[in-house]
């Protein structure tokens, strides 16, 4: 193999696997049949024209309509874990309430007063019945979740103004975690997640939750301003989990931004560069740590469970 062929042979690794598998010998042959004689580098024309045809190839296998079906899946997906995640930012609300009080005299609090237990806990069951909906497919546990939320958000809102955004955005992330599981996508999409990979993964994520919540108010100020780090860097390393699979590449990327959002990002665009590039260099070491991890045993599952990959779309 000359030095020209190597390298051509290195521009054409850019090319998705199965099409270098049917096509790669006869491009190299147009490539070198066109080359002059002692030629040893690719023309920029030509190392240009490769890796734009890459980038087509790509694209449309991406988001093209062969894609279709991936991202039908993909949304799937990602409905039937948005209640989860809203159980889950629920969940570190309701620590970052107990945080100032955790201890002795919170358990003689509980004690005294068990009614109490009742009150902490009230929005944990009502957003936890969207998730038993969607893990049961049940529209009977759906219904008393919506039920649930009614009553809930009736009270809560007495207190709170629907027009502030942190006020309202919430709700509305709510509202459509309640929605989605009355929805036939959900459960479906409910069906194509590893469901072990998903109780692996969440109590990382509470972690990261409870601790980007928590940091605002008993940190200083410097601390503080890293508050949203660990959410991003747990959402990272599972989203380059998912990676290695057509389908979590897909809902990684739908999820991506309100995900995110549920750790309290609105100080990020107020941030010293060197410190936003601190923070970002976090998250992308993060999740390629993500796309590192293996089943020893098996390295072909995605996910901690079996490869999902949608018929007739390209890996």
């Amino acid at each position: 193999m000359t030095s020209l062929e190597a390298r051509y042979r290195r521009l054409l690794a850019c090319y998705p696997h199965d099409h270098r598998t049917r096509h790669e010998e006869d491009m190299i042959g147009v490539l070198l049949a066109g080359s002059r004689p002692g030629q040893t580098r690719p023309h920029l024309a030509d190392t240009a024209d490769l890796l734009a045809g890459a980038v087509r190839m790509h694209c449309r296998r991406a988001f093209g309509t062969v894609s279709a079906p991936a991202w039908r899946d993909a949304v799937a997906v990602g409905m039937a874990l948005w209640p989860l995640l809203i159980l889950t930012d629920t969940l570190a609300r309701q620590i970052m309430f107990l945080a100032p009080s955790i201890g002795v005299g919170l358990l003689h609090h509980w004690t005294q007063e068990p009614g109490s237990i009742l009150f902490w806990a009230r929005p944990v069951i009502v957003f936890a019945l969207p998730v038993l909906a969607v893990a049961l497919r049940r529209r009977g546990v759906a219904a008393l979740g919506a039920l649930a939320f009614l009553l809930y958000a009736d009270t809560s809102l007495l207190t709170r103004p629907l027009a502030l955004p942190n006020v309202a955005l919430p709700l509305l992330a709510q509202v459509v975690a309640v929605a989605v599981a009355f929805t036939g996508p959900a459960r479906r999409g409910a069906s194509l997640i590893p469901w072990r990979t998903v109780m692996l993964w969440t109590p990382f994520g509470l972690v990261g939750l409870a601790a980007s919540k928590l940091g605002g108010g008993l940190l200083g100020h410097e601390i503080a301003l890293w508050k949203p780090v660990p959410w991003l860097i747990i959402m990272a390393a599972a989203a380059g989990y998912a990676a290695r699979s057509v389908l979590g590449r897909r809902a990684s990327l739908l999820l991506f931004l309100p995900v995110a959002a549920l750790g309290d990002l609105g100080k990020l665009p107020s941030l010293p560069t060197p410190l936003a590039l601190a923070q970002i260099g976090c998250v992308l070491g993060a999740f390629a740590m993500g796309t590192m991890l293996r089943d020893s045993k098996n390295p072909r599952k995605a996910g901690g469970g079996r490869r999902t990959h949608t018929p007739g779309c390209p890996r």
